[in-house]
Parts: C-alpha cells; sequence; structure tokens
C-alpha cells in the first residue's frame, strides 16, 4: 500500500468510495466532493492509501490553531480494513510531527467503528474522556440531523 497526498485526479474515486463505504446518508454529510477536497488536499494532512486496485482508504485532516498550539483535527477517515487505517494514521502522525503539531484529535465510536477504533487505539491515540457535543444551525438542524460533524 501507498500513501500519498490528496491529487485532484482523485477526486472522482473518493466520492465514490467514501459512498460505497458510509452508504444511505444524507448528501449533506458526505465530505468528497471537489471544493472540500480541494481544501482538504492543500492542508498538509490528508492522504490516500492506494495500491494497484486503486484507492483504499483516506483520511481528510487540517490544522486548526488552538491559539498557541496547532491540532491537527481529522474531518473523515475511511477504509475498510484495520491495515489501511493504521497506514493512514501513520501518515497522519508523522505529517502531524514534521508540521510542529503536536496533538492529533479523531472522534470515533468504538461501537460504530471498531476497526477505526482499534488501528487508532494501537497506534497510541486514547479516550480523552470528553464527549462531542453537536447543535447544527439552519435546514439541516431544523430537520433534525445531528451527524456528519467530524465523523
Amino acid at each position: 500500500m501507498h500513501y500519498r497526498f490528496i491529487e485532484e485526479s482523485d477526486f472522482e474515486e473518493l466520492a465514490t468510495l467514501e459512498k460505497r463505504l458510509i452508504p444511505g446518508k444524507p448528501d449533506s454529510y458526505y465530505r468528497c466532493q471537489p471544493t472540500a477536497l480541494r481544501f482538504f488536499a492543500r492542508s498538509g494532512h490528508s492522504f490516500v492509501a492506494a495500491n494497484e486496485l486503486g484507492i483504499q482508504g483516506f483520511v481528510l485532516a487540517q490544522a486548526i490553531w488552538q491559539g498557541d498550539r496547532a491540532t491537527v483535527l481529522v474531518t473523515r477517515i475511511v477504509s475498510n480494513n484495520n491495515t489501511t487505517y493504521k497506514g493512514l494514521l501513520n501518515a497522519l502522525i508523522k505529517s502531524a510531527y514534521d508540521a510542529n503539531a503536536y496533538e492529533v484529535a479523531l472522534l470515533v465510536a468504538q461501537k460504530d467503528r471498531g476497526d477505526l477504533y482499534l488501528a487508532a487505539k494501537n497506534s497510541g491515540f486514547a479516550s480523552s474522556g470528553l464527549e462531542l457535543l453537536v447543535r447544527i444551525l439552519g435546514s439541516r438542524g431544523e430537520n433534525g440531523q445531528t451527524t456528519g460533524v467530524f465523523e
């Protein structure tokens, strides 16, 4: 498996993979839209995992300035196996360290995404003990949507 930065030629394949591996969500849930992917491609913290069969997974992340330090925040990570998750997390951790961002944050529910949770734990991630509360504004919030934020 080869881990590399996202390229514009990947966009269509990324959107297809995201919808295949995370089916049945409202359109607003999906992150692999060209505008978003162009942003993440420039972040220096977003990668694809590819082999001879094509793209097998991806991570979309960005550095967020916290006032006195940067935290790399994962917005979306998608794969169909633990090994690819581990490789994507390793690429992400290296990019964060190389950018002097010594915090990496990833929201994952163990019960829903056990393979990602295990890969994250094996990569040194630990629970902060906090729960992410979200409020979605506008029509999505009025329709009762609460998913898709950092998932």
